[in-house]
């Protein structure tokens, strides 16, 4: 490797170097049997077991952290509202939207420790897949190979979704045509796709069950962990677009294969407060006191409420709807906890209150990805196919009848569209990280002002070092890193 490549491999803010070994050299060489080198760590199956069932709960951990972009994502979609200053909430959901403060003294960790703890992930990720092919003996060494290839797919996809620009490297250096192996969103959750593309190919290829710790309350065979991989792959698709105009780009074939392929009931992860836990968004944007409903929710659910809380309002009443789920996941509240002075607009009269069995006994399973949203891949892939009637009979089986007691759906475009996005804002919006704000995004609903993603963290750019940048309020290319209209 040439030494003047870089990768950006940032672990507290550092750069990790790729150089070339024939350019350092050392006359002293003594073997420490008691610190072991990297190369007798990468071939130790007892480690690199122990390292492939960590893959799973590293991601999930990452993306569902209060040290991440999840929260302010919820809020700058108008899912959830809070005027509080934790988490980049209200710096970032404030209106008018204004650029995000990618400094190194930005008190809030929005992006650094997810940036790092993805690029870790990727390089262990990276270690699992050398060791299988490099011959490393293990007693399943598909098993190993799988969660080595789903690691590369989860932490470059979740790169993607978030940040404007990924670094792509395998345990050989960069990786793709720039030296550094610097690439756009795009070509990254290309590369994430065809390693998931791998993983399932093993998975449906091989027959193994995870260990329990790996995955817990899940049962996870191959079979079913290919069912799951399927569903993650359909996700990735179709929310990685910045604006309405890419939806072009997505292959809905692609999108159509992956759901058919996908779990069959909804994928829940049993937490046990301890390893596993999800704070964002199923802890503070649900609690008391907390993150509630943004009035955007509210008003979709009953039309006659504002989508809006204006200045002169002091109190709403209850909200009435034809969506059973208005009782049986929100709660009417009639005050509000935030501070006036931070702006009225983000009151609201509701809380979520369907994870109240969570944010009560906190050892139970809770949903990372639904049945409905995999359906709604389906139904949005099959509307893009021109195929109205398969598309409302995907609708019309799943919650929008089962859970919301809501009529059927026409076979009608405009109908199908916005059943499809309801649901999306409805039943599944405190699952998986951001869903909303890709869904928002991708329709071009975010506020004026809101960044479409994040810059790469202001403490990885004075590692590069780099110039400082950042997006949103005006900062960027207007509708490709900060949304020029939206909803409102």
């Amino acid at each position: 490797m040439r030494n003047f490549k870089k990768i950006l491999f940032s672990t507290l803010g550092l750069i990790l170097l790729i150089t070339s070994c024939q350019e350092f050299e050392t006359d002293l060489e003594v073997e420490n049997l008691e610190n072991p080198n990297d190369a007798i760590l990468a071939s130790d199956p007892v480690a690199l077991e122990a390292t492939a069932g960590n893959i799973l709960n590293s991601w999930y951990m990452t993306v569902h952290s209060t040290s991440g972009p999840g929260a302010a994502l919820q809020t700058m979609a108008d899912v959830s509202t809070c005027s509080w200053g934790n988490f980049g909430m209200r710096d970032l959901s404030s209106e008018p939207r204004v650029a995000f403060n990618n400094t190194t003294g930005y008190s809030n960790n929005v992006t650094s420790s997810y940036f790092n703890s993805l690029y870790s992930l990727l390089t262990d990720s990276n270690t699992l897949v050398t060791a299988v092919e490099g011959g490393t003996e293990f007693s399943e060494p598909e098993m190993i190979l799988m969660m080595g290839k789903m690691g590369q797919a989860l932490s470059v996809g979740y790169l993607a979704l978030v940040f404007d620009r990924v670094w792509l490297y395998d345990a050989d250096g960069p990786i793709g045509d720039n030296e550094t192996g610097e690439t756009d969103y795009a070509t990254a959750m290309s590369y994430a796709l065809d390693r998931l593309d791998e993983a399932i190919s093993i998975a449906e290829g091989n027959t193994f069950i995870l260990p329990e710790t790996w995955l817990p309350g899940v049962n996870a065979s191959s079979s079913t962990i290919a069912e799951i991989l399927n569903s993650f792959g359909a996700r990735m698709l179709v929310c990685n677009v910045r604006n309405s105009s890419e939806k072009t780009n997505i292959n809905w074939d692609r999108v159509l294969a992956y759901t058919n392929d996908g779990i069959t009931a909804d994928f829940n992860i049993t937490m046990d407060d301890i390893t596993w836990y999800d704070l964002i968004p199923k802890t503070y944007l649900v609690y008391p006191g907390w993150g509630k409903v943004d009035m955007r929710i509210v008003n979709l659910l009953d039309p006659n409420m504002p989508s809006y809380w204006a200045n002169d309002l002091t109190n709403l009443p209850e909200a009435t709807s034809a969506d059973a789920r208005l009782e049986t996941d929100y709660e009417y509240t009639s005050s509000n906890s935030f501070s006036p002075d931070r702006g009225l607009y983000h009151f609201s009269n509701y809380r979520y209150s369907r994870l109240d069995d969570y944010i009560t006994e906190w050892t139970i399973p809770v949903t990372e990805l639904s049945k409905s949203e995999l359906d709604m891949y389906k139904a949005e892939a099959l509307l893009n196919k021109n195929d109205l009637s398969g598309a409302a009979s995907v609708i019309n089986a799943g919650t929008r009848t089962t859970r919301g007691n809501l009529p059927d759906v026409e076979e009608n475009t405009t109908e199908i569209f916005d059943a499809i996005f309801y649901e999306r804002m409805i039943e599944f919006a405190y699952t998986g990280m951001g869903l909303s704000f890709f869904e928002m995004r991708k329709e071009d609903l975010l506020q004026e002002g809101t960044l479409l993603h994040f810059p790469v963290p202001g403490t990885s750019l004075d590692a590069i070092p780099e110039e400082y940048y950042t997006y949103g309020g005006t900062s960027g290319e207007p509708g490709k890193d900060y949304s020029t209209g939206g909803w409102r």
